[in-house]
């Protein structure tokens, strides 16, 4: 449209702060000297602010980062240590019932007989130092010792009076775990259980006392630090093992194990000399009443701490420098502008036919160009190929976008323009319009012109979004079967769990299917015959599968279906519909088939709180009914 063009040709050229007009340069007012350095001052001020809150940043991100570092440290260690301590204990148990067990049968024998009895349990555990079975009186009836130099006297000890006089403990067989107990140079600790036999009839007690200096070496096996610093304590308050550093007390730690809030199981706490802090973690060994602490000392982490924080306050001063001398190099700069006032007149006579260059451009443009003002009214239009105007080209000229397009897209364009506006910057837009049986896609961009006016650019982007949306279908789905591949189930397992832990209620199960008898189908028919025997089963099992059920493929013949809101005897009932089905015969180009499924389920919780845990289970279950085939 010829007219629409010199209007609009008309509108750039009277764009303000912008000469077209011959050769002239305009009048140019020169800032005082003052007012230059006080701006360029501003300038450095601003700079050094933000280098300095950057630098402020740095260095409180550096030091979280290595607290944190820290506290996992401690964390792992004291957990290590109180698995290894659990383990090592559980170990020791399990011996000594197997040699009451040995004994009660054995009631008659000689003591030698049960000394050696004894001897291949002392031989199993490297942290047992000797092995004792005592009568009700406490008079030993067989040992094996590793040492007989020890003055170890069981019948005095509070495990053994214990045993003895209480017999609730007796009828609820418990092992019993000692307060230290120093035998010469030698600390030991005592586990012990009561003999008796079916009739419930006691026959003594049987002690296995463990080597403190042989459980301090397994940790070292842990704490092979020499910030790291461990201590290990009876519940009732004994000290078992101390592995602490000297400026870090034993009486220390043991205050704060018997002051201390074991929901609080991290925390720091200052040394007694030096003034270090150390951050400690308490672990717990499950059933036995010790507690394992892991302290670190905390100077090497405040000097790497002091070092970062001096490289980055060295840093913003070479940036203070450095910006303050390229600010004085602008400045000068900036008083030589007389000098460039014949340079900037040749700039705006380019520019002036740059203008005209821009406006054959848009002549020739396919897309669809807007002139409106403050108000959506249409001051100039060029049509694009292809783009439709919704009404005819020569009623557009004078109306409104209310007028001439659907509400919301009349509104979306209101708000557009009156942000462009407000902004000065380009405001970008997209919208679609359904028309000739499909839906297209449009990309709107607002460019302020005047104050009261500005330009858009409307650009057809339907084939670019139809290639956004295939793109992120194949990559979430399973091109052979059209189903949601393990990407995608995997995302709603995630938030299926999510949604379980924030809200509760009734949990979900999975179903993991594994195809019996597909190999033989594609070894016997082909791999074609194999593709179209999975695109059958998938199709079976998304018939039978509810709105809020998900279905997906795995790899090969392995299926999962998530059964949202659903408890295992639900699920089983669902179980089995889908071997049903999949079992019924098969259509194929080369003749019949006929496949099963084993099927594994695991249900939330019982089975699992996490995605991870609960595909575990549900692929054990799968892999157990087909051991069972």
């Amino acid at each position: 449209m010829t007219s629409s063009s010199e209007s609009r040709q008309d509108a750039g050229a009277s764009l303000p702060g912008r000469s077209i007009q011959g050769s002239g340069s305009p009048t140019r007012a020169t800032w005082p000297a003052y007012r230059v350095g006080l701006l360029l001052l501003a300038i450095w001020a601003l700079i050094f602010s933000v280098l300095a809150w950057s630098s402020w940043q740095a260095i409180e991100r550096y030091e979280r980062h290595a607290n944190e570092q820290v506290e996992q440290r401690t964390r792992l260690v004291a957990l290590m240590q109180a698995t290894l301590i659990d383990s090592e204990l559980d170990a020791i148990d399990r011996d000594l019932r197997v040699v009451r067990e040995r004994l009660i049968q054995r009631l008659d024998e000689p003591a030698s007989q049960h000394a050696r009895t004894m001897e291949s349990s002392l031989d199993a555990n490297a942290l047992v130092r000797d092995l004792w079975w005592l009568n009700e009186s406490g008079a030993p009836v067989a040992t094996r010792r590793r040492a007989a130099d020890l003055p170890i006297d069981p019948a005095g000890e509070a495990f053994f009076r214990v045993h003895v006089k209480a017999p609730a403990r007796r009828a609820g067989d418990p092992a019993f775990l000692s307060q230290p107990i120093d035998a010469g140079d030698t600390r030991l600790m005592a586990m012990s259980r009561a003999l008796l036999d079916a009739n419930g009839t006691f026959h003594g007690v049987l002690v296995a006392y463990i080597d403190l200096a042989a459980v301090a070496a397994l940790l070292d096996r842990v704490t092979a630090s020499e910030r790291l610093v461990s201590l290990l304590a009876h519940r009732q308050g004994g000290l078992l093992l101390d592995r602490a550093d000297p400026t870090l007390p034993s009486e220390t730690l043991l205050d704060w194990l018997r002051a201390g809030d074991p929901a609080q199981p991290v925390g720091r706490f200052p040394g007694v000399s030096g003034g270090h802090a150390f951050q400690y973690a308490l672990a717990r060994p499950t059933g036995w009443p010790l507690d394992v602490v892991a302290a670190e000392d905390l100077s090497l982490l405040s000097s790497r701490l002091a070092a970062n924080a001096n490289d980055h306050h060295w840093r913003l001063l070479i940036w203070a420098v450095v910006s303050g001398l390229l600010l004085l190099l602008v400045g000068w700069l900036f008083t030589r502008r007389a000098s460039a006032l014949e340079q900037v007149a040749i700039s705006e006579r380019r520019l002036a036919a740059s203008h005209r260059r821009n406006a054959a451009i848009i002549e020739a443009m396919p897309d669809l160009l807007f002139t409106m003002d403050t108000e959506g009214r249409i001051l100039d239009f060029e049509p694009g190929d292809g783009i439709p105007l919704l009404a005819e080209p020569e009623t557009f000229l004078g109306r409104t976008v209310a007028d001439v397009l659907p509400p919301d897209l009349a509104e979306l364009t209101l708000s557009v323009i009156q942000r462009t506006l407000a902004s000065g910057e380009v405001q970008t837009y997209q919208y679609h319009l359904d028309f000739d049986g499909s839906r297209h896609y449009y990309e709107g961009r607002c460019s302020p012109l005047t104050e009261a006016s500005v330009l858009i650019l409307i650009i057809d982007i339907t084939a670019r979004k139809q290639a956004e949306n295939a793109l992120e279908w194949a990559a979430t789905h399973d091109a052979l079967t059209r189903l949601p591949n393990r990407r995608l189930f995997l995302d709603r397992l995630h938030l299926a769990v999510n949604e379980f832990h924030r809200y509760g209620g009734i949990g979900f199960c999975l179903l993991y299917l594994d195809l019996n008898g597909f190999k033989a189908v594609n070894d016997g028919f082909g791999h074609a015959a194999g593709d179209q025997l999975l695109q059958q089963v998938a199709e079976r099992l998304r018939e039978q599968m509810r709105s809020a059920d998900s279905l997906a493929r795995l790899s090969g013949d392995e299926f999962v279906v998530m059964v949202s809101h659903a408890s295992r005897a639900e699920a089983r009932v669902v179980v089995d519909k889908l071997r049903e089905e999949v079992g019924r015969p098969y259509e194929l180009d080369q003749g019949e088939a006929r496949v099963s499924v084993s099927i594994g389920v695991a249900c939330c919780p019982e089975d699992g709180r996490s995605a991870e845990a609960l595909m575990q289970a549900a692929d054990a279950d799968m892999y157990r009914q087909k051991r069972e085939r």
